[in-house]
């Protein structure tokens, strides 16, 4: 029996210009879907989530988000 991939939510539902969460870096369609996916699809979603988190935007800080 294999065991739920845990969601990355941290309860900051905030959103930047490109819709993705400033909290768990998940984009909208990754959220809304969590409950739908199945472990592989959650395991992929938490990757690109991370991709996210290191790839900084061109231009923007952390602070920019909360202005």
């Amino acid at each position: 029996m294999s065991v739920d991939v845990k969601s990355p939510c941290i309860k900051v539902c905030k959103y930047d210009e490109d819709k993705i969460c400033v909290g768990c870096h998940r984009t909208m369609d990754e959220i809304t879907g969590w409950l739908f996916m199945n472990n592989d699809q959650k395991k992929k979603s938490l990757q690109d989530a991370e991709q996210r988190k290191k790839t900084p935007k061109p231009g923007k800080n952390d602070y920019d988000y909360y202005v």
